[in-house]
């Protein structure tokens, strides 16, 4: 593949400087690789092909009429129906924007938060529900088919300031979010009233997302929202299964799942930590409840807050708040970035078998405490206990890993002052200087695209082989900060919005 760099230009309706927040790839389409951009008033939906001669081409630019807006967010999902791709943006006002992007237009607006919306993910199982964080304290589930509340995850045990971040567990019946509070919580949707209330979420094959017409999408919404329908009004959790701020002293502006692992980031951390919460994540609905109550806060479950911090990932110049990192759909590359534009990769394939290792010493740990705790008659002996602890259960895991060296797969990882292990990174330069506020991933992980504050976005192409270890044993990534020179890998393109007037497609609510 030739080297080349490109650069694409898109006018602006105004000459008020534009700030990106959101870049999400849409997951959905496994065809074309194809992202939106939100930031200010303006949302942009890309394509990128390396084969064709113009390798990134802005298909759909939309302008919100509000003069008020400020988009932070936006996922992607499917018509529940039909399959249409469609985008959820949302910001300042509160409203949830739902564009259907095969015919270019606002099909459906959700209302009901009070504050400004700062993030939202859909079920990784079920497109048709949609999840969002807002700063009236509370976290919503939405229907799509239906366009209605399901729930309603605020109150008593929910988080005192605005919850900045959420993220789905794979499996679908857990989520996890954080705030300004400095607290990330875990909540549960297996729960009896959690699961018929989805279940009971009435769906109609009037409420359809798909349209060719304004008219037809004005006549599905009067009959989503008619008699016919039966309105529910959603259930309100109080209480989540897991909730702790000891993790981090500032806002908790971004939090990810990895595997049953959180990784999470706060302003003036430095750093990204990936830590193992004490909580069972297993379904827990023994119950032979068969009809819906709803409206009433849910029983109050047993929280924990324990938990033990495994590897940091540290990158400088990141004292703002509202930066976002990513992680590829594979779950073996995480990149964020900074302030000072750049982008910080680490391959976290080693990672996955080091908490691994570390699940396993703790499980044989805990058993051999067991044991030892029987003959234990005082506190003198506790101690002389607690000294061979670790010792058998090492002796144990490596007798049960013998064609394995556990050692040497943290032989990457530095001593970080005992709180856990601190991985390297490999950074990407660019002629970017601006702070970069979110960095995500292609599903294929091809490309890597990043948004900024002085309204530009770039994109790095990473060959057939994805960006991670392949590309890193290649040496096509420089680890002492230095440009990256092997363009036929890593491939830089940067798509900067200058100040000028021109017709965008309008947002209307």
């Amino acid at each position: 593949m030739s080297a080349y760099t490109l650069k694409h230009v898109v006018s602006l309706p105004t000459k008020q400087a534009t700030r990106f927040y959101s870049v999400c790839f849409n997951n959905y389409d496994t065809v074309n690789t194809a992202f939106a951009v939100v930031g200010g008033r303006y949302v942009l939906v890309a394509r990128l092909d390396s084969e064709k001669s113009v390798a990134l081409n802005v298909t759909q630019k939309y302008f919100d009429e509000n003069e008020k807006e400020d988009l932070y967010c936006c996922a992607w999902t499917i018509d529940p129906i039909f399959g249409a791709p469609l985008l959820a943006v949302a910001g300042f006002t509160a409203v949830i924007k739902i564009i259907n992007t095969s015919v270019g237009s606002v099909t459906k607006t959700l209302q009901g938060h009070g504050g400004e919306i700062h993030e939202m993910k859909v079920h990784p199982r079920d497109p048709s529900l949609l999840f969002s964080v807002s700063k009236d304290l509370s976290i919503r589930l939405w229907n799509l088919r239906t366009m209605q509340a399901v729930a309603n995850f605020a109150g008593e045990g929910g988080h005192r300031e605005a919850p900045l971040s959420i993220d789905m567990h794979l499996s679908g019946d857990f989520f996890a979010s954080s705030g300004m509070d400095h607290t990330i919580k875990i909540w549960s949707l297996c729960t009896p009233i959690m699961k018929n209330a989805i279940n009971s979420s009435p769906s109609t094959t009037n409420s359809r997302l798909s349209s060719a017409s304004t008219s037809s999408t004005s006549s599905r919404a009067s009959s989503c929202c008619s008699s016919n329908s039966a309105l529910l009004k959603a259930v309100t959790v109080h209480y989540p299964i897991f909730s702790t701020a000891g993790v981090h002293g500032n806002f908790v502006d971004c939090i990810r799942w990895y595997g049953d692992l959180l990784l999470t980031r706060c302003a003036n951390d430095a750093k990204i930590l990936l830590w193992k919460p004490d909580v069972k994540l297993e379904p827990s609905d023994n119950s032979n409840v068969t009809t819906v109550v709803v409206g009433g806060p849910a029983a109050v479950s047993k929280r924990q807050s324990n938990f033990k911090i495994i590897c940091e990932f540290e990158f400088i110049h990141c004292d703002l708040w509202f930066l976002r990192f990513g992680m590829s759909y594979d779950c073996q590359t995480l990149a964020t970035g900074n302030q000072a534009g750049k982008i910080y990769l680490w391959d976290m394939k080693d990672v996955f078998d080091y908490s691994d290792y570390y699940v396993e010493k703790k499980r044989l740990e805990n058993q051999v405490i067991k044991k030892e705790k029987a003959s234990v008659k005082n506190k003198k002996s506790n101690k002389k206990t607690n000294k061979k602890t670790n010792k058998k259960a090492n002796n144990k895991i490596n007798n049960k890993n013998n064609d394995k060296t556990n050692d040497d797969r943290a032989i990457s990882y530095i001593s970080a002052n005992g709180s856990g292990l601190r991985k390297e990174p490999i950074i990407l330069s660019s002629a970017c200087d601006s702070t970069i506020r979110q960095v995500n991933f292609s599903r294929d992980k091809q490309w890597i695209a990043a948004v900024c504050d002085n309204g530009s976005f770039w994109c790095w192409k990473a060959g057939s082989k994805g960006v991670g270890s392949s590309v890193i044993n290649d040496n096509s990534v420089i680890h002492d900060n230095s440009v990256t020179h092997d363009n036929s890998t890593i491939q830089q393109t940067a798509i900067k919005l200058e100040e000028s007037l021109s017709m965008f497609e309008k947002l209307r609510v």
